[in-house]
């Protein structure tokens, strides 16, 4: 059984609550959950625009601005070998769908921009930059798609940030610790 460590509610302007939460897995990696439940803004942003390094066009969320700071959370996790469990809904799903129109929507890059309108945080807007969900279901990770259920990816990664841009790559995992990290969550 995890520890919670925190959890924020990043509010969205209708009811529907995004969600990021911070898990302390016992024996494995610790374990950042990023629900979109709700998007302000989708869009497939070219290669020229995406970055200098990128190989590919990139799907950006925009998240609606929030009290949170997650600026301050996502430090505790800067340099360490995590477990991301990236989620959104069927709607977010849908518009992603028509966005990507023809193109292969699973190779894209996600780029999520997270605003903060509280006064203390010390970075009030942060990119954080996923590889495309295909990664994410390589080696020890894992992809469900559902037209009802949306989108839940597993994977494990380093976390590295670049002034208010979080980078998660995709890493190779301890397997002892990757496998513990399974079997807690199919206990479940």
């Amino acid at each position: 059984m995890g520890k919670w460590l925190f959890c924020l509610g990043l509010f969205s302007y209708s009811a529907i609550a995004n969600q990021l939460a911070i898990e302390v897995i016992e024996g494995a990696y610790p374990k950042l959950t990023f629900r979109v439940e709700a998007a302000k803004q989708l869009e497939l942003i070219p290669i020229t625009k995406a970055s200098v390094n990128e190989q590919a066009d990139a799907l950006q969320i925009s998240l609606p601005a929030s009290n949170a700071c997650v600026y301050d959370n996502l430090q505790l996790l800067r340099g360490r070998l995590i477990t991301i469990e990236l989620a959104w809904n069927a709607s977010i799903q849908q518009q992603i769908n028509v966005l990507s129109q023809d193109k292969l929507w699973k190779d894209f890059p996600y780029r999520v921009l997270v605003p903060s309108s509280s006064t203390s945080c010390k970075v009030k807007d942060l990119e954080l930059h996923f590889p495309s969900l295909s990664a994410f279901s390589g080696g020890w990770g894992r992809l469900e798609l559902n037209d009802k259920t949306g989108v839940i990816a597993h994977g494990f990664f380093v976390v590295q940030q670049v002034g208010n841009v979080y980078i998660f790559n995709k890493v190779v995992p301890n397997h002892v610790k990757a496998q513990q990290y399974w079997l807690k969550y199919y206990a479940q």
